[in-house]
Parts: structure tokens; C-alpha cells; sequence
């Protein structure tokens, strides 16, 4: 049964007092909230649009110049940071790199700085990157001694990269060396001797004397522990070729021991060429 003047929902739910009298207080306090609204703006409200309508028409006007506006430019380079020197100094590795504290961001560019600093013999690689909102961080690696060269009492020393590095007389007796007609390929040979070092560094450091034959298109290379030149690809250098070498010198040491040439251009196969007969024969 419905009681006379209650108030009920859609659904047919009686309404109770507590209910009803917050619903009459939400009620009330939206109506204030919407007059308040209302009166800020008619006392205040109004200049916020004037400013906003000035400002947009200034943005169309100027739109010319927003559209080359920078936000770079309103920040300065102020930290450096560099990893991996040892012989460079911070001081070196600015100075080469073009860039100082206090130029703008806008100016400093990444790739510039790389190639800038591989410019130097004495870098091997380095990785430049800029982050927000000043900071530019420089890794690099130094480069190496790889290989030396000698022509009338003067020794040349070079790097993993064919550049060349200051180094003694002294550093130059401790690597392989490059006969004087090939030195106009030094840098695939140290590049060869680089990949060499870096799969199989044992290998390498029997290595006593490297050239380049143009008839072969291969590198001719004499290890300190066998009396026999070996040729190696024009490309292609990997672990596995070094390790192939290797198992051939190991599972066949009584042919190798009469062999004046072992071919290892072609993958998977090693030619053994002139046979010293004399050996041979006992």
C-alpha cells in the first residue's frame, strides 16, 4: 500500500526522508556551484577571454616566426661526460670534438661530434649522444697498436683502423710486421689483423710477417711456429676460418711439415702446395 504524499522513484522505490534531503542538498549545492561560476565570470571571467582572444590574434599574426621558433635554442650545453680515455685527456677529446660549455643544444650535433672524434688515430670508436636538457655523453674506445712497418731504420706503428700511432721503436718490435710493398693496403691488413686478434688472439700472436698478394687477392701470412706462408680470404674473416686453420695445422703435421703454401680461401677446404721434395723423399 502507497502512503499519501510520499515520494517514490521511477521504479516505484519509496523515497525516505534521509534521501530525500541529500538529494535536496545536492541540488542546492550544484545551483550555488553554477551561480558561482557565473558571477566569477561576470566579474573576472570576462578578462581571462579578452587575454586569450588578444593572445590568439598576437599567435596568428606571428605565426611566421612561431613556426621557426626553437625551444633548443633557449638551452646550453653544460655537462660533458666521457668514458673509455686513458692516453686522451677530457681536455683533448673536447677540443677535437668541436664543443665547449655554454654553446647552444641547438648546435651541438650528434653524428658531427662522431665523426670529428673518429678523425683521431688514437680512437677506434666512440658512441655520442645528447640528453635533456644539457648534457652530451661521449663513450669511446681508444685504439690499439695492431701492426708495424719498417723502412730504413724507421718504424711506423698502426692501429686496428690503418692510422698511425706515436708509439716507440720499442712498441714495433712486439708486432706483426708489413712488408714495405703492401703498405699501401695497411688498413684492410690491420683490419684483417683487428678481426684476427679479436676471435682468436693466440693465433694472432704468432703471427710474424703479413703482406698482401695482388696475384692471389689473399693475405700472405707467416707464423712464428710453422716455416710455411698461409693464405687468407680478401673478406669474409670469422672465428670459424681461424679455428679451421687450426684444426688443419693440428690433425695433418706431417704434410704441413714439407708444405710451403696452405691455401684457406675457400670455406671448408685448405690447399697444401709446394711440397718441399727433399722432405718428402725423407
Amino acid at each position: 500500500m502507497r502512503l499519501t504524499g510520499s515520494k517514490t522513484t521511477f521504479w516505484g522505490r519509496r523515497i525516505g526522508y534521509n534521501e530525500e534531503k541529500r538529494k535536496r542538498e545536492r541540488a542546492q549545492k550544484m545551483k550555488r556551484g553554477v551561480g558561482g561560476t557565473f558571477r566569477w565570470f561576470k566579474r573576472r571571467g570576462w578578462i581571462l577571454c579578452v587575454v586569450l582572444l588578444v593572445a590568439g590574434g598576437a599567435a596568428w599574426n606571428y605565426r611566421f616566426y612561431l613556426q621557426r621558433f626553437n625551444p633548443m635554442e633557449l638551452r646550453h650545453l653544460q655537462y660533458i661526460d666521457i668514458e673509455g680515455n686513458r692516453m686522451l685527456s677530457w681536455e683533448d677529446v673536447v677540443q677535437n670534438a668541436q664543443v665547449e660549455p655554454g654553446m647552444l643544444m641547438s648546435e651541438v650535433n650528434a653524428d658531427s661530434v662522431e665523426a670529428a672524434l673518429l678523425q683521431m688515430p688514437l680512437i677506434h670508436s666512440v658512441t655520442v649522444k645528447k640528453y635533456f636538457p644539457s648534457s652530451l655523453d661521449i663513450k669511446l674506445k681508444e685504439a690499439s697498436p695492431i701492426v708495424s712497418v719498417f723502412d730504413g731504420g724507421r718504424a711506423t706503428v698502426y692501429s686496428e683502423r690503418g692510422k698511425v700511432l706515436p708509439l716507440s721503436m720499442t712498441t714495433a718490435l712486439h708486432l706483426p710486421v708489413v712488408d714495405v710493398e703492401s703498405v699501401e693496403k695497411i688498413k684492410p691488413i690491420s683490419l684483417f689483423l683487428y678481426a684476427m686478434r679479436s676471435e682468436n688472439k693466440k693465433l694472432y700472436d704468432k703471427v710474424s710477417q703479413v703482406g698482401w698478394s695482388e696475384k692471389d687477392r689473399a693475405f700472405e701470412v707467416y707464423f712464428r711456429d710453422v716455416g710455411y706462408k698461409v693464405l687468407f680470404p680478401e673478406t669474409g674473416w670469422g672465428g670459424v676460418m681461424f679455428s679451421f686453420y687450426e684444426t688443419v695445422k693440428a690433425g695433418f703435421p706431417q704434410d704441413l711439415r714439407c708444405a710451403g703454401e696452405v691455401d684457406m680461401r675457400y670455406a671448408g677446404f685448405a690447399y697444401v702446395r709446394n711440397f718441399d721434395k727433399r722432405c718428402v723423399n725423407g
